[in-house]
């Protein structure tokens, strides 16, 4: 099943809102330490502790193709400063991204965001991770 269009404008708001809600660390005060999570149906890759989002993306896109089939292309879902992020899938082809200020928090917010798209069928936590200072 594909996933819906608007998940990915949606992730990006919803980014760029937990990094508002999060507070910005000035550039100058901490070094950046970036994270993605790329997936494709079946499978995931993730990067942390990366020097930029490029890399980040670019290793975590890496992981999640290296196992699939050179048809199967892989989309970073989320990517991430300084902080946590995770993915939820569910059994119907659908997902959902959230980053937070710890594993916990990112991981249920993602399984709730996820949930939300088909209710007869529970999310399940697929991957969180942190890239922290």
């Amino acid at each position: 099943m594909t996933a819906f269009p608007f998940r990915h404008s949606l992730t990006h708001a919803l980014l760029a809102i937990a990094g508002l809600a999060l507070g910005a660390t000035p550039a100058s005060a901490a070094a950046p330490s970036w994270g993605a999570i790329a997936a494709r149906p079946g499978g995931y890759g993730y990067a942390f502790n990366q020097s930029s989002r490029a890399a980040a993306e670019r290793v975590a896109r890496a992981q999640c193709e290296g196992a699939a089939e050179r048809s199967t292309r892989c989309e970073v879902r989320v990517y991430f400063d300084r902080s946590c992020a995770a993915l939820a899938t569910g059994n119907f082809g659908e997902w959902g991204t959230a980053v937070g200020p710890d594993r916990k928090a990112a991981g249920q917010a993602a399984v709730s965001q996820c949930d939300g798209h088909l209710p007869t069928e529970p999310c399940k936590l697929a991957v969180s991770v942190c890239s922290l200072p």
